[in-house]
């Protein structure tokens, strides 16, 4: 299975995060062998939090709307994510879910 493609958008956006470095490693990064993935499992809920609210600092702006409740910038999901609101905390999640998946797959394609 070939390496899974990121569109120019999604390259600007961290794939993972090393707390000890404080940084956010990005899909390049790792496919390139500068950077090796950090298991998104192994990230306390801190960590797991300020990576996905850097990935959605580094994605373009955009409006979400709940089922109930006002429409939501980006920077109104930012905050939900950061003060572990409801909202926030469903994205996390499934963000993270994501992030495991894609993950998976890039290893799985890394030359050894």
């Amino acid at each position: 299975m070939p390496m899974p493609k990121i569109d120019e958008a999604n390259r600007k956006k961290p794939l993972c995060y090393d707390p000890t470095r404080e940084k956010f490693i990005l899909y390049d990064e790792i496919v390139s062998g500068e950077e090796r993935i950090v298991d998104i499992d192994t990230l306390s809920e801190d960590d797991l939090k300020k990576l996905i609210a850097e990935r959605h600092r580094k994605g373009p702006d955009y409006t979400v709307r709940a089922i109930s409740g006002p429409p939501m910038s980006r920077n109104d999901v930012i905050a939900a994510i950061e003060k572990s609101e409801q909202f926030g905390i469903m994205t996390v999640q499934a963000e993270k879910s994501y992030l495991r998946d894609l993950l998976k797959e890039i290893r799985k394609n890394l030359k050894p």
